[in-house]
């Protein structure tokens, strides 16, 4: 399994521009991110329909040279974010072989119906809006409740809300939404940017939960904890297993058959010097009546 740490950005989206992207991970390195995504959107509603495509979701972008100048500095994930308007996506991405080569799968509703969905039934790992375009939809309490069983989490992004106060707006209302309906739970906060002038520390991100109606504890975890448990839960989709971490609350004391199988035999040899320091005191060689041999094999 891939190995992550803290403090995670896990959403920088994907320019042509392979030097200002480069120079946005080198941002972000400096501030103190270990692991980043790198975000490719789809819009499922855009796609042609008239076109028979083995798959309609695109590969990876190839990533290669990024990975090899920030190796052992940055983890470099791959996300792929879905926009789209009804449920006819759960089907395309059952069969879809390229959504599997993605780290982190998140979904974006443009209708009341997608945000439905997404919450109740989506096969993703995150639920996002489009902050550019405003939020207009907010999600009610029985839906955030069962994204919150399922293991879905809720991205908070605040690079756009520091290029436009419209935008900080509609971010602020969507966070305390999110703490009207459900306390807040299973929240993350990404940064969004598309140059390195909007990215934020990890301390100063996570200072930000008292604007949204985050406790601090909360904010902390929305760049570290939370970060990582999305994390875990996209690689249990992704290899149909579940990741779990077991620690030991004692000390580990390791056996071996050939040490039991001499603690049992001098355990029997204990047992029978017992034996027979009984017998001899119960017919001591000073007794007058010595027991014979007869009696001593039924006794």
């Amino acid at each position: 399994m891939e190995k992550t740490q803290p403090f995670y950005d896990l959403c920088i989206p994907y320019q042509k521009d392979e030097r200002a992207l480069k120079e946005i991970i080198k941002e972000a390195k400096s501030l103190g991110y270990k692991t980043i995504a790198i975000e490719q959107v789809f819009d499922h509603s855009r796609r042609d329909a008239t076109k028979r495509v083995p798959d309609i979701f695109p590969s990876p972008v190839v990533i290669k040279s990024l990975e090899a100048a920030f190796k052992n500095e940055v983890k470099i994930l791959q996300r792929l974010t879905i926009l789209y308007v009804d449920v006819s996506v759960a089907h395309a991405m059952t069969n879809s072989l390229n959504i599997k080569k993605f780290h982190l799968i998140a979904g974006q509703p443009k209708t009341d119906a997608a945000l439905t969905h997404c919450c109740t039934t989506f096969a993703g790992d995150l639920l996002t809006f489009d902050a550019d375009g405003g939020v207009k939809l907010l999600v009610n309490r029985k839906a955030y409740q069962i994204g919150v069983k399922r293991g879905l989490f809720f991205e908070i992004k605040y690079g756009p809300a520091i290029r436009d106060t419209s935008i900080r707006k509609d971010m602020i209302k969507l966070a305390h939404n999110y703490c009207v309906r459900g306390k807040s739970k299973n929240i993350i906060f990404s940064s969004g940017a598309t140059n390195s002038f909007e990215l934020r520390g990890p301390y100063d991100v996570a200072n930000l939960a008292y604007i949204f109606g985050l406790s601090e504890d909360q904010g902390k975890n929305a760049v570290n904890k939370a970060c990582r448990q999305l994390f875990l839960k996209a690689q249990a989709r992704r290899i149909g297993k579940t990741v779990m971490f077991i620690r030991s609350t004692g000390p580990i004391v390791f056996s071996d058959s050939s040490d039991s199988a001499d603690d049992e035999s001098e355990q029997e040899a204990d047992d029978d010097s017992d034996e027979n320091e009984e017998l001899e005191n119960e017919f001591g060689s000073n007794s007058p009546e010595q027991p014979s041999k007869k009696k001593k094999k039924l006794l």
